[in-house]
């Protein structure tokens, strides 16, 4: 369980750090609203892997057919904190709504660097 929260700290702060950096950038070169939608996606996608690492234990020592209906509530729950962010963008034109999608898979992202580019370079073997 402590590698979980490890894991889940490690990975959600990489993935703001990184919204930040983004958002930043888009700031300076004038798009606004692409910024909003970066740091609002990245910051859904945090509540969602945190949520799901969350719940996930909870499901461990439960019959099957209790630990499908927990399941599938769990990724019902995560799917809806996940729309939140995407409804805001369509309805509001100051949030630009692919950089949401693109905020979104940034904990993703940040996984996929740090399991496949950080380790395959690491001198550490």
């Amino acid at each position: 369980m402590k590698e979980v929260k490890e894991a889940k700290r490690k990975y959600c702060s990489q993935a703001l750090l990184a919204a930040v950096i983004v958002a930043v950038v888009a700031i300076i070169l004038g798009q606004r609203a692409i910024a909003r939608g970066v740091l609002l996606g990245a910051i859904f996608s945090t509540i969602n892997f945190s949520v799901m690492a969350m719940l996930n234990p909870l499901k461990i020592g439960k019959s099957k057919y209790k630990a499908g209906s927990f399941a599938f509530l769990s990724l019902f729950l995560r799917m809806a904190i996940l729309a939140i962010p995407l409804v805001i963008s369509a309805k509001n034109t100051s949030v630009n709504f692919f950089a949401v999608v693109v905020g979104i898979f940034f904990v993703q992202l940040v996984i996929l660097l740090d399991q496949f580019v950080m380790n395959r370079f690491s001198l550490v073997r």
